[in-house]
């Protein structure tokens, strides 16, 4: 009684593989957002450092060019801001589609793992009655064989 291959398994593997490399894709996505949010926070601690340090360098005299620096410098971190929110978006969004995506590979592969499922389960309830049918048989040969002993 041999078995029989399932004939979708290259395919599995390929589906398989595909899952796993989209995980491995939002897994780098996912880095991406930290970075994102790791330097905007820097960002947003570097203008309340500077603020700090606005407030110390006006309690010593300074020169008006001096003082210019500290709002130029802020305003420069808020544009920063605002472009690494922007770059946050555009990374939220990828994320949002690899979902999709990922959702999709997952149910390409539960289909072709229920159907090696069901093939297994037919194979193995095929390969049970091959196997009753030969144990019938033998006992059926058995009797047989104690009625002719019994007869003579």
């Amino acid at each position: 009684m041999r078995r029989e291959k399932f004939k979708l398994q290259g395919l599995l593997k390929l589906r398989e593989f595909k899952e796993q490399k989209i995980k491995l894709e939002l897994g780098q996505i996912n880095i991406e957002k930290g970075r994102l949010n790791e330097a905007i926070a820097k960002c947003n601690l570097d203008i309340e450092e500077t603020y700090k340090a606005q407030e110390a360098f006006f309690d010593t005299y300074t020169s008006g060019r001096n003082a210019q620096f500290f709002p130029m410098f802020i305003q420069s971190k808020r544009d920063e801001i605002k472009v690494l929110e922007n770059q946050l978006h555009a990374v939220e969004r990828q994320y949002q589609e690899k979902v999709k995506e990922l959702s999709v590979a997952k149910g390409e592969v539960k289909v072709i793992v229920n159907l090696k499922n069901e093939f297994e389960t037919e194979q193995n309830r095929v390969i049970e009655k091959k196997r009753q049918e030969a144990i019938d048989e033998l006992m059926m040969a058995k009797r047989h064989a104690q009625k002719l002993a019994g007869e003579a």
